[in-house]
């Protein structure tokens, strides 16, 4: 049976690998909905300020006009299904997961900060099980986010920009 120490000790451990994980994953996920955002408005408004060129030049008769108005439709075409799309969408999924990634980072923070020699053994394994589990249902719920974004977070983190 293990000793109340080595309890203590792998229930620390457990935490700091929670702790760790999440700030990981959060940072990951707010470096993923920052770059979804920007893609998102530039998807919508380079076509949209396209197809609004192309109809100024077909309104004033400048150009080939025929060649401008198909430009103009396949801009606003563009425009529409990254709208329709939602790139936003997206944006909003990581964020949501990156507030909820660092909502349980700040829980693990707040037991690691709490823990003594005297805390209950039972009672810190029951409150870290709980963290765990919850740091199970919210990857289970997650929008997949590119390695890229999850290496880029990293090296803020390890920089020291990001925590």
């Amino acid at each position: 049976m293990p000793t109340s120490d080595t309890r203590f000790e792998s229930t620390r451990t457990e935490l700091k690998r929670i702790q760790s994980n999440c700030l990981y994953t959060a940072q990951g996920y707010f470096e993923a909905a920052k770059s979804a955002e920007k893609w998102g408005r530039l998807m919508v408004f380079i076509p949209a300020c396209v197809t609004a060129i192309c109809s100024l030049l077909v309104a004033v008769k400048v150009g080939p006009q025929l060649f401008f108005s198909g430009l103009g439709a396949v801009a606003g075409a563009i425009a529409a299904t990254a709208a329709f799309l939602g790139s936003p969408k997206t944006a909003a999924d990581h964020l949501a997961s990156a507030r909820a990634y660092t909502a349980l980072k700040h829980r693990a923070d707040t037991e690691i900060s709490l823990m003594n020699e005297a805390s209950d053994p039972a009672v810190l394994e029951a409150r870290t099980r709980e963290l765990s589990a919850d740091y199970v249902r919210i990857t289970s719920t997650d929008t997949p986010m590119a390695n890229k974004f999850y290496e880029r977070a990293r090296q803020r983190i390890q920089q020291g920009s990001a925590e």
